[in-house]
């Protein structure tokens, strides 16, 4: 085996040991710059405001960004509307609570994880397609029904979603890093 075979290895068997470490990382390097883009707009300093246009620029890649659909904050529309963020926030969230549970908990049917991702579905499909659902409770207990989604709903549904799907993925993510880092012990 060469030099490099055992540099690959060994970092091979970093991140079979480390994964949710490193994923969790990920996920909060990759969710920072969605709350600095408000920051920076909002210090008018010009060379943050063109690092802000740069990450608005590269998140338009995964999100639509309408500003009725986003959450505001330091004045300024975050970089990402306010249901993708509630997914990525409470994605992480999942990641950090599987940390301490991970012992526990064991991978689940997908059958409640798609229990997990009606909400958002209902939602989401209700809103493109203009069925009426109840989004809210008016005068006298009546339901307030309407086409629009809110951003409080699309955040709740979202981070549903998101905390769903990282507590569906990382036990199984878990079980196969256990496979593999077995395979390389042996290797």
């Amino acid at each position: 085996m060469s030099r490099l075979d055992g540099h690959i290895i060994a970092f091979g068997s970093f991140v079979i040991r480390h994964w949710l470490n490193i994923v969790n990382a990920a996920l909060l390097i990759f969710i920072a710059p969605i709350v600095l883009y408000p920051y920076f707009m909002s210090t008018g300093d010009p060379a943050l405001v063109a690092i802000a246009g740069a990450i608005k620029a590269g998140y338009h890649a995964t999100c639509h960004q309408l500003p009725e659909r986003s959450l505001f904050i330091f004045g300024y529309q975050m970089a990402v509307c306010s249901r993708c963020f509630a997914i990525y926030v409470s994605f992480l969230a999942g990641g950090l609570l599987f940390y301490f549970i991970r012992k526990r908990l064991k991978p689940f049917h997908i059958a409640y994880y798609a229990l997990l991702c009606l909400p958002m579905a209902i939602d989401g499909f209700a809103q493109l397609f203009g069925v009426p659902l109840p989004r809210g409770i008016g005068p006298g207990m009546q339901l307030i029904w309407t086409v629009e989604s809110t951003n409080e709903i699309r955040v709740v549904t979202g981070a549903i979603f998101g905390l769903g799907s990282a507590l569906f993925v990382m036990p199984y993510m878990e079980e196969v890093m256990k496979i593999e880092g077995e395979s390389v012990r042996y290797a």
